[in-house]
């Protein structure tokens, strides 16, 4: 019973989808809704409004950055719900066989290198993702990357003592509330046309500009970073 259920609630979904998509307007033609007024308006005024020479940032922080805070509590939620349902208790014995293989002297130097280049990158990315390709989400993902290999190749003890779960969660729990608060204090001012100070967007093309921009960024960032780390090292072994 329980499986003709599933089949009958199943086959509902997919025709309710396939109803939704034979709605939707055919591919190319000019009065479709994405071919509206406010993708002109974000074209024309978004470096003007916002101070960044990136258009993409400056709609996803800025014009709909409350989406961007809701995605980012969705990451945060789901690296919690993972925490709760993935994490147990660590274990008095080393996995001996396992730390000794990642252990390579050979992995070891070449990462002393490697590391750090990818850190820089991302860094990079998050920092310039106003003016250029890139932001926190891409950014975030690199340093989370490097994350990772850091702990494949020096093993969970040296690792742990690195980048400790307590500090992690610290740092994650943090920035989604700064996030938060940036974002309100600057949506409740410009919507009540409050006199209160706010950010300068600065010259567009410089690091320092944009408003909320740059540090928004660098808030993203750290909530994927410390979210993909705490992805793999639930998944890899359940302990952090």
């Amino acid at each position: 019973m329980k499986k003709i259920l599933s089949i009958g609630i199943t086959a509902a979904l997919i025709m309710i989808l396939l109803l939704g998509v034979n709605e939707l307007p055919k591919f190319g033609q000019f009065n479709n809704p994405a071919n509206n007024e406010v993708a002109h308006y974000y074209i024309e005024n978004a470096t003007k409004e916002t101070g960044a020479m990136n258009i993409v940032t400056g709609i996803i922080l800025d014009y709909r950055a409350f989406d961007t805070f809701v995605e980012s509590s969705v990451l945060f939620t789901a690296s919690i719900i993972v925490l709760l349902l993935l994490k147990v208790e660590k274990h008095s014995q080393d996995i001996e066989s396992h730390e000794t293989i990642l252990k390579s002297t050979i992995l070891k130097q070449v990462s002393k290198v490697l590391i750090p280049c990818i850190q820089i990158f991302g860094i990079y990315i998050i920092l310039y993702g106003h003016l250029s390709p890139g932001g926190g989400f891409a950014g975030g993902t690199i340093i989370g990357t490097s994350f990772i290999l850091y702990r494949i190749v020096y093993g969970k003890k040296f690792t742990d003592k690195l980048l400790p779960y307590r500090r992690l969660i610290t740092y994650l729990c943090g920035a989604i509330i700064f996030y938060g608060v940036l974002k309100g204090y600057s949506f409740i001012t410009g919507g009540n046309h409050l006199n209160l100070p706010q950010p300068s967007l600065g010259t567009p093309g410089h690091i320092i500009s944009g408003g909320f921009l740059l540090p928004l960024n660098i808030l993203v960032g750290l909530i994927v970073a410390i979210t993909i780390y705490f992805f793999f090292t639930l998944f890899d072994g359940g302990e952090i």
